[in-house]
């Protein structure tokens, strides 16, 4: 049951959620009292972080340039959407300099 504790404690410090480890853990001791491997149950919360969409920092645009990449399908697309918004910001910006 330690081998299966320390499964569960590295899944989730590589998920980054406290929350399940605790979850894990009382899964993982109470996995004999249902006649289940507690080492099975770790390997399973294993798996389940492999199969969990990453956290990573994802902002969502805002303003005329996160509508442009929102609307840009392609990464062709986004390209050219990025240098449309920024030519058209940048020029403003000269209007403003020079009015």
């Amino acid at each position: 049951m330690k081998v299966g504790l320390l499964v569960v404690r590295f899944a989730a410090a590589v998920l980054g959620d406290e929350r399940y480890r605790e979850q894990w853990e009382a899964d993982v001791v109470g996995a004999r009292e249902l006649g289940m491997s507690p080492l099975m149950v770790a390997f399973g919360a294993l798996r389940a972080v492999v199969a969990m969409p990453s956290k990573g920092a994802v902002v969502a645009g805002i303003g005329p340039l996160g509508m442009a990449l929102r609307h840009a399908g392609t990464p062709r697309g986004r390209v050219l959407a990025i240098a449309v918004v920024s030519a058209l910001l940048m020029l403003g910006g000269l209007a403003l300099l020079f009015a």
